[in-house]
């Protein structure tokens, strides 16, 4: 008999790897009882050898499943044949991509001030390159060599916004890119997922109180927007904790009504003014507000483009205040790696959002990564909520996608907490 742990070593893999094959059914131990460890089989250990070798071999789980447990004696050919003509594809699209880059150096010299991506379509139009090809050449440079991607931009002289657009473009696998085309349906069922959460993510009174801190020369009552503020909580301790007026805004209706619920609830209504609105498209004045406060939201529009767009609204020797997903490590284990070049693929190391935040033209005031506990309340918050939700809406487009996406995010933070995390960063306009 073989535990989770001892399985999991002889063939590489985590142990949260062959805990999430149980709970799709992929591989679950013979021998596994209510209150009794996992205990796995020879026959069991045979099973897993042939996962890893289709994974080796590209193969979906979802299409290891079909091999596994086939319908019909053609199953294990059918899935192992498409695999085939989908490698196939792929040899050919990488030597296209050999084809591509050798009409481009048989051309003309690149001009040496490419600066807008306009001027880099015109060289593969002219190469006889479609929009399509365009976008399969940057997906696998990005693929495969992603520094050298960066630096091949950076050579026609791009700015670095465009260049961040294109890198996220080419870094979002099919999955992704097929949710983005069902956007307004996709989004609309993740919202309901979160309604009734007391905090959209991880945080706490403490935390803020620590953030706000950093804020040293604030006004006495400061002009404070709240961007992405959820149900409120921010806003409301904000409120709690210094003497200005939140206007605490987010594209989500709902949210905003729970955010003026807490706020009559913790008596600081008076001080909250909620707005519906879209952050990459704010309505308000420049140099309006005193500080910017935006928890775990930023990421949403992209990092780099919320310190750029951010910044005209904030008064000279404004605050700045984010919080954002980071990786603790240089060298992540490839399972957690993998999951988060899906969900997130811009998320950065620390220094590199330093970096980031100095070139924007703010000056760090200070950091920190917030404490597990934030997150083990978050997350059992979550859990529970999920459990109960409501089997309407557990029928809805996607519902199934979002619950599975989620419980395996919680699972996996559990697996390597020490590899990522959030972090506040405090900043200030000259």
């Amino acid at each position: 008999m073989y535990t989770v742990g001892r399985l999991a070593k002889e063939f590489g893999l985590s142990r949260s790897t062959l805990l999430y094959y149980d709970s799709i059914g992929l591989l679950s131990p013979s021998q596994h009882t209510k209150g009794t460890y996992r205990q796995y089989t020879e026959a069991d250990k045979e099973k897993l050898r042939r996962i890893c070798m289709y994974r080796k071999a590209g193969v979906s789980l979802k299409n290891i499943a079909r091999i596994l447990n086939p319908e019909t004696t053609s199953e294990i050919s059918v899935v192992l044949e498409d695999r085939l003509e989908a490698l196939s594809k792929e040899i050919a699209d990488l030597q296209s991509q050999q084809h591509i880059v050798t009409d481009l150096l048989q051309q003309s010299t690149l001009p040496a001030s490419a600066s807008t991506t306009t001027t880099w379509a015109e060289l593969f139009t002219n190469a006889g390159l479609s929009t399509e090809d365009m976008r399969r050449w940057h997906m696998e440079f990005e693929r495969l060599r992603p520094e050298e991607h960066v630096k091949f931009l950076r050579l026609l002289h791009m700015p670095e916004k465009e260049i961040t657009t294109i890198r996220s473009w080419a870094a979002a696998p099919q999955s992704i890119l097929k949710l983005q085309k069902a956007s307004e349906e996709f989004m609309a069922t993740f919202f309901r997922f979160y309604e009734g959460v007391a905090r959209k993510g991880p945080g706490s009174l403490e935390l803020t109180k620590k953030a706000l801190a950093l804020c040293a020369d604030r006004p006495q009552s400061p002009s404070i927007l709240n961007i992405g503020c959820g149900s409120g909580n921010d806003a409301v301790d904000l409120a709690l904790l210094c003497d200005g007026h939140i206007t605490a805004v987010d594209i989500y209706d709902p949210f905003l009504q729970e955010t003026r619920e807490n706020a009559k609830a913790a008596n600081v209504a008076d001080r909250i003014t909620t707005q519906c609105e879209d952050m990459a498209k704010l309505p308000f004045n420049a140099e309006q507000f005193d500080i910017i406060w935006s928890e775990g939201a930023a990421y949403i529009m992209g990092v780099d483009n919320a310190l750029a767009s951010w910044k005209k609204f904030l008064k000279t020797k404004g605050y700045l205040v984010i919080s954002e997903a980071v990786w603790l490590t240089a060298t992540p284990d490839e399972e957690i790696k993998t999951f988060w070049k899906e969900a997130y693929p811009a998320m950065r190391t620390t220094q590199e959002n330093i970096t980031a935040i100095k070139k924007h033209g703010y000056e760090l005031l200070g950091n920190f990564v917030i404490p597990d506990s934030a997150w083990e309340t978050f997350y059992n918050t979550l859990e529970q909520h999920l459990a109960n939700l409501p089997e309407n809406l557990l029928e809805e487009a996607y519902a199934k996608d979002i619950l599975a996406l989620t419980t395996r995010e919680i699972e996996l933070y559990r697996t390597f907490k020490n590899q990522y995390g959030y972090e506040f960063y405090v900043m200030q306009v000259g």
